[in-house]
């Protein structure tokens, strides 16, 4: 079936990687002025999202912002947040290199810098929310009922399982190898049956390939529930939970800059990059990336 694309929706690729290859997908749709564009735009998003597959963002005065995936609407989607800033900097929406701009979205008021690379081209950074680390209580049962689900050995999931992130947790689950990382095979439905019993909205796995004292490199994968997405390409509303994790779990105390690499075994590699300023370790995390319109 063709999917039917309204023809002020614009395709944008956030998070691409060095080469720019690869990137999240998203749809990009401007809501106009006029008495009930955001209804109807809202309508055009949903039927968008459930035709393609793919997440839309609806954007508005580039200071609004809605985010409709297959199968529901989000809190926070970074990579279609990323994909309409950029879409609004080109068109005119927002102006001004390096200046930081306020946006509105469900999860809240969040701060964003849009600079221009070239014609299709942005860098764009958003700084997240508080970001939370929790304990998991996980009996056996649940513990080898998650490590099924994702294709792992009882042994390979850490002796703590910790929740981390912002306005959607996930749960953490580092990793020795990259080798094991790969070979992670997730059933499908199987995250959406134990996420609330996790109290998470996903699953994301991650290895450090690379740190000193203060970065570090990871690759991840991750799983979400209940959005009609069986693995994303690249999380960036979660890309501060492993470093949240780093610092205060896995030994790395001064860690302050996170570069990722997910969506690899997807054949749709991405590159996120973490930052942190400020003394409060909940707060402060930078996550960006480039996007091609």
């Amino acid at each position: 079936m063709t999917t039917a694309v309204p023809a002020e929706a614009r395709y944008a690729r956030a998070f691409i990687s060095a080469d720019t290859s690869g990137g999240n997908a998203t749809w990009v749709l401007p809501v106009g002025t006029a008495p009930g564009a955001a209804e109807a735009a809202l309508d055009k998003a949903r039927m968008l999202a459930r035709e393609s597959g793919v997440e839309v963002t609806l954007e508005e005065a580039g200071r609004d912002f809605r985010f409709i995936a297959p199968e529901g609407e989000l809190s926070l989607c970074l990579h279609g947040l990323l994909g309409g800033l950029a879409l609004a900097r080109r068109e005119g929406r927002i102006a001004g290199e390096e200046r930081a701009v306020e946006v509105k979205t469900p999860s809240g008021v969040l701060t964003a810098r849009v600079n221009t690379v070239d014609a299709r081209t942005f860098e764009v950074s958003v700084e997240l929310g508080r970001q939370l680390l929790v304990p998991v209580e996980a009996g056996q049962e649940l513990r080898a009922t998650l490590a099924a689900a994702l294709g792992l050995k009882l042994e390979d999931l850490p002796e703590r399982l910790w929740n981390a992130g912002g306005a959607r947790l996930k749960t953490l689950i580092p990793l020795e190898t990259r080798e094991r990382l790969a070979a992670m095979h997730v059933e499908p439905g199987a995250i959406d049956r134990i996420a609330a019993q996790l109290g998470c909205t996903g699953v994301y796995a991650f290895v450090v390939e690379r740190a000193d004292a203060s970065s570090a490199h990871l690759a991840a994968r991750q799983f979400p529930a209940g959005i009609g997405i069986a693995e994303d390409p690249a999380t960036g509303g979660s890309a501060a939970a492993p470093a949240l994790w780093l610092r205060r779990v896995g030994g790395h105390p001064r860690l302050n800059r996170l570069t990722i690499s997910q969506g690899e075994d997807m054949g749709r590699p991405c590159r996120l990059v973490v930052e942190r300023s400020g003394e409060d370790d909940a707060m402060g995390w930078w996550v960006g990336g480039r996007v091609v319109l």
